[in-house]
């Protein structure tokens, strides 16, 4: 009788196809691990880092006008690097490389604010710097992540795969955002509140350099490579029977870039608001945002089974009309049970505007073309964020920073937000396609929503 280990290398030796596929899908379970704990160190960053960049300016001495700012200028930088991130990647050696690279500046961005929280000094220009290099390596890998993502999940179970993922993500974020929160109300209290900062700047620096690590361990397999080169042929094959209403793709992109302008009119200076206004301590200011993160994970599910019964195209209506009143509401009172009320209102309504975007998104333009358009639209939005917070400056720098003004702001943010829903009066929009599409939380903010990405790879049809 043969000793198992001799069994064991006979049968290596006989059959190197099954050899193969095991040692495949072994590499697979590798690389769907790390990429989860690429998700897990990648949202504990979002919650203890760059949503708290607003909050850092006001600590270090910076107007409230700065504040906003800080929280929309950046990311048109990145928008732009998208661009021309396809040469970089030719340039630089494959996706995994530039993602790689793209984690790690963004890992070392947080070092010099994690400095200037030390030593308490630090400029309008170089935060803007700073925040841009920021948003420049985290945006600009989001289309390369998106086709390297596609070619590292097997299709079999991937639907599950990024709704574990996406389910994580957020727990690692909603913690990271409420430790770091507890954090800056007790250093506050101890009137050492930007050594707090000082040390979830560290803390986010870390997290994203162990997210870079998992992503740089991640490795491509054959059989992956080989489903999405038959998945675009199949594409190709599809895309001559493809009927697109360009005029209703062009009406919804019209709106979603008009929406951002007004959105973000008031979006970025609920901050400064909150903190500088209503000097909300960190627990308060961390709670609102909570409540607002929390309504709208969970009231996922639940628009989902609308757009599924009823299409994407009214789950988005009924988000766009939702987002209408939430700015001006807040000029009814400042009682926080009120507040609270409309917070929880907000995540709900963006939760139906999110998800009703990035479905219409997919159902109305042509498959071949997704990737590249995500591309343009992204330039388009991040373009409308840096209009819409700059008018928002002017108003505040021509009126100053009182409570009327944001009032103002509010009012004209709303009122701007109703007129954008007649750009959608018209547009013949599919009703149905999708069923679901995975999100990455890219930033929390109170009162414009986060910033998110959606997952091509997890599309579900």
């Amino acid at each position: 009788m043969l000793p198992q280990s001799r069994i064991f290398l006979m049968d290596r030796i006989l059959n190197p196809a099954t050899n193969h596929r095991t040692a495949s899908a072994g590499r697979s379970d590798r690389n769907l691990t790390r990429s989860m704990g690429d998700a897990a160190c990648f949202g504990g960053m979002v919650g203890c880092g760059e949503t708290y960049f607003s909050a850092f300016a006001l600590a270090v001495g910076l107007s409230e006008t700065a504040s906003g700012l800080i929280a929309s200028i950046p990311l048109l930088v990145g928008g732009v690097i998208q661009l021309v991130s396809p040469k970089a990647i030719a340039w630089i050696g494959g996706y995994r490389r530039w993602i790689v690279a793209g984690a790690v500046l963004q890992s070392l961005a947080f070092l010099p604010l994690a400095y200037a929280a030390w030593t308490g000094s630090l400029s309008i220009v170089m935060f803007l710097l700073i925040a841009s290099v920021y948003w420049a390596a985290g945006l600009s890998t989001g289309p390369a992540w998106n086709t390297w993502i596609e070619q590292i999940v097997p299709t079999a179970g991937r639907a599950r795969f990024f709704s574990r993922r996406s389910r994580l993500q957020q727990i690692c974020t909603f913690s990271g955002l409420m430790v770091a929160g507890l954090v800056l109300q007790w250093t506050s209290q101890q009137d050492m509140a930007l050594t707090g900062f000082a040390g979830l700047f560290f803390v986010a620096a870390m997290l994203r350099l162990v997210s870079a690590s998992f992503l740089h361990r991640t490795r491509n397999g054959s059989q992956n490579a080989t489903h999405v080169e038959l998945r675009q042929k199949e594409v190709a094959e599809k895309s001559e029977e493809e009927r697109v209403d360009y005029r209703s793709a062009i009406q919804l992109l019209a709106y979603l870039v008009a929406m951002q302008v007004f959105i973000q009119l008031s979006g970025p200076y609920f901050v400064p608001y909150m903190l500088g206004q209503l000097e909300f301590d960190y627990v308060v200011y961390v709670g609102l945002i909570a409540l607002a993160f929390l309504s709208k994970v969970i009231s996922f599910a639940f628009w989902g089974r609308i757009a599924e019964e009823s299409g994407a195209a009214k789950v988005l209506w009924f988000g766009g009309i939702g987002l209408v009143p939430l700015a001006s509401l807040w000029i009814v009172s400042t009682n926080l049970v009120w507040l609270a009320v409309i917070q929880i209102l907000s995540g709900i309504a963006w939760a139906a505007y999110e998800l009703g975007f990035f479905l219409m998104f997919f159902e109305t333009l042509p498959a071949k073309h997704r990737t590249r358009l995500l591309t343009y639209h992204n330039f388009a939005n991040t373009l409308a964020i840096c209009v819409g917070a700059l008018a928002g400056a002017a108003i505040l720098a021509y009126w100053g920073t009182t409570s009327q003004t944001y009032y103002y702001l509010f009012g004209l943010s709303s009122t701007g937000r109703l007129l954008c829903l007649g750009l959608l009066v018209g547009a013949v929009l599919p009703k149905h396609s999708l069923k679901s599409i995975g999100m990455r939380v890219l930033s929390i903010r109170p009162g414009a929503g986060s910033v998110t990405a959606p997952i091509i790879a997890s599309a579900e049809e």
